[in-house]
């Protein structure tokens, strides 16, 4: 009976012990190890002051968390999903379609063309470098783009075609509407980083607190009134030549 006894009371001892292990482990108060962090979302409104020092909305601009914003959070994982399919970028009607695209890095891109002429895409941008080569109407090359960094793509024919595309060290981005408002959803609780890109407005870098459970608000003012479009030299680095019939058969 005195044996039974001193096992029981051993066996409260020890489930105390147990719990108050778990109440003190990291995640709080009990809080199961693994649990997905608490996350809150970020309305972002981008705006871009105008050659007439008008601000307008930032279409097409680029916001997203940094990578580094995101593994500083413990326990915190990416929030976008894989692309279901490769992102492109079209030769269309002798322009690029969409002119500005963002992926994270390492994602590869097609480039169709879908006139019924030659094409050619390159890039000169730094990290960036390459020449998919001139080919016709219905056909298709990709390349993967693993350096985060802006990449200016352009056509060796037509000097007009022009293409931005944002490779993001991330993957919690979003590009804004006519509006200039994009949302980043999920976005782990605290102070973190924000960075945004727009063509005219160029860079910018902040903070923001996110609440959990809750929507915040940034507002990204950018200052556009010095963009100019500069013309750009063709893949060897030289002008593009004056147009001629070759412009129209290629």
């Amino acid at each position: 009976m005195r044996q039974e006894s001193f096992t029981l009371g051993t066996r409260v001892v020890a489930l105390a012990s147990i719990l108050a292990s778990i109440l003190a482990s990291p995640g709080g108060q009990g809080a199961p190890q693994g649990a997905v962090p608490a996350t809150g979302d970020v309305r972002v409104s981008v705006t871009v002051l105008g050659s007439d020092r008008r601000p307008l909305p930032a279409a097409q601009a680029v916001v997203w968390i940094p990578a580094a914003a995101v593994k500083a959070r413990p326990g915190a994982a990416a929030p976008t999903a894989p692309l279901a399919s490769a992102p492109r970028i079209a030769s269309k009607s002798k322009r690029f379609d969409p002119r500005i695209t963002a992926v994270p890095a390492g994602t590869t891109v097609e480039f169709p063309n879908l006139d019924r002429i030659f094409h050619n895409v390159f890039s000169l941008s730094p990290g960036a470098r390459f020449d998919l080569g001139l080919y016709r109407n219905g056909a298709s090359r990709a390349m993967t783009f693993d350096t985060p960094g802006l990449v200016r793509v352009y056509c060796n024919i037509h000097p007009q075609m022009a293409a931005y595309l944002l490779v993001i060290d991330g993957t919690n981005w979003a590009q804004t509407g006519a509006d200039g408002i994009a949302v980043l959803a999920h976005v782990p609780a605290g102070r973190v980083d924000v960075r945004a890109w727009d063509e005219k407005g160029g860079d910018y870098q902040g903070t923001v607190d996110v609440a959990a459970g809750k929507t915040v608000t940034l507002a990204i003012a950018l200052d556009g009134s010095n963009f100019k479009d500069a013309p750009h030299t063709n893949k060897y680095g030289k002008k593009y030549p004056p147009p001629d019939d070759d412009a129209n058969r290629y």
